[in-house]
């Protein structure tokens, strides 16, 4: 997902502030994220990006790329996406009068492969077309 109107904002608002609104936001997300059993894969700027079946959880709390494929996975990612949205419309837009935040979502389904890529900052990565 990413937020309409985003680049506009940034230019009136000062940075602080853009951050506090992004950090705000974003630990709504990450608060849906658990509550759905999904996997925040990153953000860049205003896009959150999750996926759903790739990694799994131990009894121990520990997290794994999974093999098996979960026959929920789809269920699970439109569902925080509906959550997302509606999280977003209670959180004002800053420099908007009070706006509530617009946001646009894909949902794309298929394959994609992971793995850790780098090794001064490693990153876990996924590619493909799906992604």
């Amino acid at each position: 997902a990413d937020i309409a109107s985003f680049t506009t904002m940034c230019g009136q608002v000062p940075p602080n502030q853009v951050m506090a609104f992004l950090n705000d936001l974003f630990l709504v997300f990450d608060q849906l994220v658990e509550r759905h059993h999904v996997y925040k894969v990153e953000t860049i700027g205003d896009c959150y990006m999750v996926c759903g079946g790739l990694v799994e959880e131990d009894a121990e709390g520990f997290r794994s790329v999974t093999e098996a494929v979960d026959p929920l996975h789809a269920h699970k990612v439109f569902a925080f996406a509906v959550d997302m949205l509606a999280a977003a419309r209670s959180i004002c837009m800053p420099g908007s009068g009070g706006e509530p935040v617009a946001l646009r979502v894909g949902i794309h389904s298929g394959p994609c492969m992971s793995g850790i890529v780098g090794r001064k900052m490693p990153r876990f990565c996924l590619f493909g077309d799906t992604v």
